[in-house]
């Protein structure tokens, strides 16, 4: 559930300043782009904007695609950029996957940059059951049902058959079946526009894909392999990992309270989410890492953490407490509410886009980021099993969620890290854990993605997750202005 949370602010954070793509590199021959580059700058205000705000809109979507529910709809969350659309350009559209829809991707990001460059339009639509897009009332088990990928899917393949009519409606522009339609996103949502491009080829013309992880796996312990990669201290948090599980494993309930008091997680009764809670900073320091900007004055974040475990006068086990002791005080985390894996069971609100993708984990993709298996370095506990993560599945969501997903047969689906397509531009970033996950896992998956059609793959070695898909292009310290040049380049070409 916390990770949810942090992806969201994350996402809103790196939307912040220049996002622009470098658009004096235009060597287009398509009446399309070169129209783009004409356009003049003062136009009417578009019916879609008002005073520099973006409207919301809501397509009727079907609750369920399948039969289960007849022709019963539900209100779907829309953005529209039209600002740079051309006649016949190019249309983006962005699923927001695991995260609410936001109007701030109208205005940077990579999608908006494309498609400014491009002269398309950009089309954001929000994921069912993340957001304000619920078709149902609650969300207790049984409700859960219509939350599969196979309805997210045809979500999109529904709205887009239906699209000409409602983008005339909603914004007054005319799309049609010369406009070439480009899936797009990042995460699950890269994921997304992947499996579009695969299943539905003949309504998504190219896809662009961003930290996608295709390959689906319940027990995704070469996570923690990549986090140990990038951190300089992580033989230091190995020796007080294996520490502390030799003193969970000793049973004194004392001694392990006393451990638990030094983390500041006190609060935890279960042993499991008391090892489970100790991923956490490491995780995201490593997901979401950035090298700071030259002459920023601002502090490397993997530096910071790794200074804790220079402190030769402790051990690495105390230091490796008080360095979570302080992350848990300064930022104001509620041990129990975090990191206890039964908190938030019983609530089934609407609005909770946490508990939304812990069903789909549940009962589709797993992503269990377990601890390796020896004799391989661990950075994790290995009480941080794919049993601990996906046991409260039950308690969630019912007995009929194992929380043990058939993955092999929707891998065999979807083609796992093969997925058979033409005309997707893969990115990702080595630093990011999920990249083992992808296409750019190995240099040989890599090679026989690009060499099936127009596929182009491109990597930043000092990147992370989903870094080109929201960071401004301005960076040009660490390949992400290279990257995005490339995308935009393909992009190009695709068109």
């Amino acid at each position: 559930m916390r990770q949810a949370q942090l992806q969201r602010a994350w996402a809103e954070y790196m939307l912040a300043g220049d996002n622009s793509v470098d658009e004096a590199q235009d060597a287009a021959a398509s009446p399309v782009l070169r129209m783009a580059r004409l356009q003049s700058s003062a136009q009417e205000m578009p019916k879609h904007k008002r005073q520099g705000m973006y409207q919301d809109y809501y397509f009727d979507q079907k609750i369920d695609h399948f039969g289960l529910r007849g022709n019963e709809t539900f209100r779907q969350k829309i953005y529209i950029n039209g600002d740079s659309y051309v006649p016949g350009g190019p249309v983006y559209l962005f699923n927001s996957g695991e995260t609410p829809a936001s109007p701030s991707y109208l205005a940077a990001g990579e999608p908006y940059a494309l498609a400014k460059a491009t002269g398309g339009m950009l089309i954001i639509m929000e994921h069912r059951y993340y957001g304000v897009s619920y078709p149902v009332s609650d969300m207790s088990g049984p409700n859960m049902r219509y939350l599969t990928l196979e309805n997210a899917l045809e979500d999109i393949a529904h709205f887009v058959r239906n699209a000409p009519a409602f983008v005339n409606k909603t914004v007054g522009l005319s799309i049609g079946p010369e406009n070439k339609w480009i899936a797009t996103g990042g995460s699950y949502s890269g994921n997304l526009a992947v499996w579009l491009r695969k299943l539905y080829p003949d309504l998504f013309h190219a896809a662009y894909a961003s930290s996608a992880p295709l390959l689906i796996s319940t027990n995704f312990y070469q996570y923690d392999q990549v986090v140990g990669r990038a951190l300089p201290c992580a033989q230091n948090i190995s020796e007080a990992v294996l520490t502390l599980d030799a003193v969970l494993d000793s049973g004194d309930r004392s001694l392990i309270s006393s451990w638990k008091q030094a983390f500041g997680l006190g609060a935890l009764k279960s042993d499991s989410d008391f090892a489970g809670a100790l991923t956490d900073q490491l995780s995201n320091t490593v997901q979401y890492y950035m090298p700071p900007a030259k002459g920023s004055g601002s502090s490397d974040a993997i530096d910071t953490l790794c200074r804790w475990f220079s402190r030769s006068y402790n051990n690495p086990l105390q230091n490796f407490a008080d360095m979570t002791a302080a992350y848990i005080r300064n930022n104001g985390i509620d041990p129990v509410t975090a990191y206890s894996s039964a908190s938030g069971a019983d609530n089934i609100d609407l609005y909770q886009d946490g508990r939304s993708w812990y069903y789909q984990t549940c009962t589709q993709f797993g992503y269990w980021q377990a601890a390796p298996p020896e004799p391989l370095r661990r950075l994790r506990s290995k009480y941080v099993t794919q049993e601990w993560q996906s046991k409260p599945c039950r308690a969630f969501f019912g007995e009929g969620v194992t929380g043990q997903p058939d993955v092999g047969a929707l891998n065999k689906k979807l083609g796992g890290l093969f997925p058979n397509v033409t005309r997707v531009v893969f990115v990702n970033g080595l630093n990011d854990p999920w990249s083992e996950l992808s296409v750019a896992s190995d240099p040989s998956v890599a090679a026989i993605n690009m060499a099936y059609g127009e596929n182009v793959v491109i990597t930043m070695s000092k990147a992370s997750h989903v870094t080109d898909f929201y960071f401004s292009s301005s960076r040009t310290d660490f390949g992400v202005d290279i990257a995005r040049k490339r995308i935009l380049a393909a992009i190009k070409s695709f068109l």
